[in-house]
């Protein structure tokens, strides 16, 4: 969870809270995912985009995707993030919000209380 408002400069993608580095079990297995992207646009937006990344100082591949979810400039936004990541070796996976904003000649901010969470099941 967001402990303190992270500020999101104009249209740059800013990493939001990231979940602990989770082992996988067994050679295989999948992780469910969750969150909700609490968002304060800045001036200029017309929408957002909510990613999720694995494994950000890594791999760093994109394996949640919200698109350009309109959104007006100055307000304030929920986005939840629901998927499942199939995973086909036994290394240890890490979860990352990521907030852009499409449009923006302002700052925006992800606010406090935005959340992750990964759990991991069997393959």
């Amino acid at each position: 969870m967001a402990a303190a408002n992270i500020t999101i400069p104009t249209t740059t993608e800013t990493n939001g809270p990231t979940t602990n580095s989770l082992p996988i079990p067994y050679g295989n297995g999948k992780v469910r995912v969750t969150g909700i992207a609490q968002i304060g646009t800045g001036t200029g937006v017309t929408a957002v985009q909510v990613r999720i990344r694995r494994n950000i100082n890594g791999e760093n591949v994109v394996v949640g995707f919200v698109n350009n979810v309109a959104a007006a400039a100055s307000s304030q936004i929920a986005v939840p993030v629901e998927f499942t990541d199939q995973l086909n070796d036994g290394r240890s996976v890490q979860y990352t919000l990521t907030v852009q904003q499409v449009g923006a000649t302002g700052n925006g901010t992800i606010s406090a209380g935005t959340t992750i969470d990964a759990m991991v099941m069997s393959g």
